[in-house]
């Protein structure tokens, strides 16, 4: 397991080229979430000697005997696991699967990849973002008490150690936000505390307000135009969209506010691997729009500034999105900070944070219970809901501590963090938690925090820090085994 843009393919593709060189394997078999990756794993693996068949489909048995192997999809393999399984039979193959909590994906897709790969004479398994086992172990996976565990883990604090990622700064937005649903009119910032239905709804109107998204992209515009004349002449931004639709008025917007072309990229048009491609070659284009299509392994390293204008909040989403920004590129001067502007979400500020003390500290442990999904992909009915105004001002700025003068290698001191801030960070994790558990459990709020109390003996608002971190941990657990209090 190693971070995003910490280079997963060309250690994946070395560890190949030795095993197939000293004939250890005489094939090799690279498995991935979608078509598009299929080419770049393909073109990775031409660089470095290694033919790999993109377009290989089911009819076919195997790969032309000119190819060292292929690339394929999950779904492929799972639609015809005998099929790979006589070729594992045959020839020895190393199968690499990459980011393998795909296997999640459909019910009966860990036992097809069993039955498939399970004859392989190397398997190497590929993840970069930790994940979590359900009822359901991903096969292939070692878990020692629930938890999935890596033979080896490559975190991103040891990634700017080694400047093989950059530092990413995150600047947050409040605004004003209004909208309607259930028949009545709601108005919120950010700041206010909501019920979760409502806290969805206040960030799709954002995201959904010209008066809102506009002053942000104005904004990673200017950023992006300081980096190309300052630093990084060929610099692009990304703009992470809702859905096609909303892609397309993005797109539309961008074009008024910088005078500059979007190009959009959308997962179920049959070209945008082309669209990504020619972007990222492309080095006078400067703003992509794009939907589904730049989380997992889509490689354009002249990345560095990022809108997130989509209403998903996972984890896992949140920091594929982050690893788009990170790849370090030689020839330009370090540390070639990236930025990623952000709705002032209480739950994107979250992952923000956790992210920013990654790159501050050594963590001892790089797969903490923090670093799971803690919600589902977001989807609101508009049936009830409009959105209404939304007016967007700068408030925070995550993660912009770094020395001012890299030349001298001196950091500055880091300023003491508050009691309160404490206590604040540690209140909005204990707050997402107990919505979570609250839903998985059926278990109401009150009766949740009743049971809180009579272990750690106090209300949450007059919680000590130790207090609040054992709320914390027995949230985290109900959260992973089940509720195990009175209801």
């Amino acid at each position: 397991m190693a971070t995003p843009a910490a280079g997963k393919t060309r250690f994946a593709l070395r560890t190949a080229h030795d095993l197939l060189a000293t004939r250890r394997a005489v094939r090799l078999l690279v498995v991935c979430p979608t078509n598009h990756l299929r080419m770049q794993w393909s073109e990775a693996a031409s660089k470095i000697g290694l033919q790999l068949d993109p377009a290989l489909t089911n009819d076919q048995s195997c790969e032309a005997a000119d190819f060292h192997g292929a690339v394929v999809t999950y779904q492929q393999v799972c639609l015809s696991p005998d099929l790979f399984q006589r070729a594992c039979r045959s020839k020895k193959t190393l199968v690499i699967l990459d980011e393998l909590h795909h296997a999640g994906d459909g019910k009966l897709w860990g036992k097809a990849l069993r039955t498939a790969f399970d004859q392989a004479v190397f398997r190497l398994i590929l993840s970069g973002t930790p994940f979590r086992s359900d009822n359901n172990p991903i096969p292939f996976i070692r878990y020692e008490q629930n938890e999935s565990q890596a033979d080896f883990a490559y975190g991103y604090t040891e990634a700017i150690r080694d400047s093989v990622c950059r530092p990413i700064v995150f600047p947050s937005y409040e605004g004003e936000l209004t909208w309607l649903s259930d028949g009545r009119e709601h108005t919120a910032t950010f700041q206010d505390g909501l019920t979760f239905d409502r806290q969805r709804e206040r960030l799709k109107t954002a995201l959904l307000q010209e008066s809102w998204l506009g002053p942000v992209i104005t904004d990673a515009h200017a950023q992006l135009t300081r980096l190309r004349k300052e630093e990084q002449p060929d610099a692009g931004g990304l703009i992470v969209a809702m859905d096609q639709d909303h892609a397309r008025w993005v797109s539309e917007l961008v074009g008024r506010i910088t005078g500059t072309k979007a190009v959009v990229a959308v997962s179920d048009d049959p070209a945008a691997s082309r669209v990504i491609e020619a972007f990222s070659d492309h080095k006078k284009q400067q703003w992509l729009v794009a939907v589904n299509m730049v989380s997992e392994g889509v490689d354009i390293p002249r990345l560095r500034v990022g809108v997130y204008g989509t209403n998903v909040l996972t984890e896992m989403y949140f920091r594929q999105v982050v690893g788009r920004f990170v790849r370090m590129q030689e020839g330009f001067p370090k540390p070639q900070r990236a930025w990623l502007y952000l709705p002032k979400d209480p739950i994107l500020v979250h992952y923000a944070r956790q992210i920013k003390a990654e790159r501050d500290h050594v963590l001892e442990d790089l797969m903490p219970a923090g670093q799971r999904d803690l919600f589902g992909r977001v989807t609101v009915s508009t049936n009830e809901y409009v959105p209404l105004t939304a007016v967007a001002r700068m408030d925070t700025l995550i993660g912009e501590d770094e020395p001012k003068n890299e030349e001298v290698g001196i950091a500055p001191a880091e300023p003491p963090v508050s009691l309160h801030d404490q206590k604040r960070e540690l209140r909005d994790s204990h707050r997402l938690l107990v919505g979570t558990v609250a839903r998985m459990s059926g278990i109401d709020h009150r009766r949740l925090n009743a049971e809180l109390i009579a272990r750690t003996g106090s209300r949450v608002d007059q919680a000590t820090v130790d207090q609040l971190q054992k709320r914390i941990q027995l949230l985290e657990r109900w959260r992973d085994r089940g509720y195990d209090g009175k209801r």
